[in-house]
């Protein structure tokens, strides 16, 4: 999407919070249609001053196009000629670009831990690098690759002789020009040899006004496309809420409707087991009719569908005979022989039956 991702994803980036915004920022600018693009980013336009022995030669550079703006003899250019050109152009950066041949440029191999403070490294071995002391030179470095394994980097010099570029800054400012970028004509991007203190402090606010504006509106297409994933996930959690109290809901439902089939199950269940026999009652007025008054019973016993009667009588055998006519019991027979009780003087029985449902 933009020339920066490809820096991004080399494993030797170092990440910085100026890599991270740029990152970030050219991201989201990328989705934007080009004007807009342009018009969030702001003004590039560069003021290209380019100094010979006969005079200036400036250009208009904004993005990759470069355009002549004019080129005078030293003898015809004037303070108010040249600030007025200034301010019709209004650049965001002047740049003084000077004759390559006159550059000293060295690519030389430092440790990595000297990433964080290049100049400072390089000042102190300058007059080894090059014939002039960090003294007699205005310079930059670039860091062009690292090299993690070895923990090295390569780093590209550039140098110019402090005394040819403060007599072109003099007479510059004699112009009432102040570059903001000293640089070397066919050098890399991204140098200037000016150092941090003689650089001019100028669209500080209009700057920071731009970025603002930038942050602001790239927050709020960040927040316009994260709203709706936002609404959804609100959406589908109420929603999810209300499934699980349904689920719950339904839940107890089914288990009441497995209670009430087990209750339905189990009336069944009994009216089916009372429908199947008489009840105990019609059995004991069936019993208390059907036996005669010299017989009592000593135990009765009901066992499902099977009754057991043991008592004493006067005439044991003519019970099975009188049992036998009723309409709830059936099987009738004795299940141990009649025997004489000598303290009573009965005959004491044991009988079995089996209960019938009433036709």
């Amino acid at each position: 999407m933009t020339a920066l991702y490809p820096q991004i994803l080399k494993s030797n980036v170092q990440w910085s919070p100026l890599t991270l915004w740029r990152w970030w920022r050219e991201g989201l600018l990328g989705w934007l249609p080009l004007t807009i693009r342009r018009k969030l980013a702001g003004s590039q336009r560069q003021l290209i001053i380019e100094p010979d022995t006969n005079g200036l030669a400036l250009f208009r550079q904004e993005r990759d196009e470069r355009e002549e703006v004019t080129r005078q003899p030293w003898e015809s250019l004037s303070r108010e000629t040249l600030r007025k050109l200034v301010r019709t152009e209004r650049p965001t950066a002047i740049v003084l670009r000077m004759l390559a041949n006159r550059a000293l440029t060295r690519v030389v191999t430092l440790p990595i831990a000297a990433a964080g403070n290049l100049r400072q490294v390089l000042g102190y071995d300058m007059d080894r690098l090059t014939p002039f002391s960090a003294q007699q030179l205005y310079y930059d470095t670039l860091i062009l690759e690292r090299q993690p394994e070895q923990r090295r980097i390569r780093v590209e010099l550039s140098a110019l002789p402090r005394a040819e570029v403060d007599a072109t800054l003099e007479a510059l400012a004699g112009l009432g020009v102040t570059p903001d970028i000293v640089d070397v004509g066919g050098g890399r991007k991204g140098i200037n040899l000016l150092p941090v203190e003689k650089r001019p402090r100028r669209g500080v606010w209009p700057r920071r006004l731009r970025n603002s504006l930038v942050v602001v509106s790239l927050s709020l297409m960040l927040a316009a496309a994260l709203l709706p994933l936002w609404q959804q996930r609100t959406l589908v959690i109420r929603l999810q809420k209300q499934v699980d109290i349904l689920q719950r809901d339904s839940s107890q439902v089914l288990d009441l409707r497995e209670q009430l089939e087990k209750a339905v199950e189990s009336s069944r269940f009994l009216l089916q087991k009372k429908q199947s026999r008489p009840p105990v009652i019609d059995l004991l007025r069936e019993l208390t009719v059907l036996l005669p008054d010299n017989t009592w019973l000593e135990r009765l016993q009901i066992n499902g569908d099977a009754l057991q009667l043991i008592g004493q009588s006067s005439s044991a055998s003519a019970l099975v005979g009188l049992i036998d006519e009723s309409k709830l019991l059936g099987g009738v027979a004795f299940t141990s022989p009649v025997t004489n009780d000598r303290r009573t003087g009965k005959e004491r029985f044991v009988l079995s039956a089996q209960v019938v449902l009433e036709p």
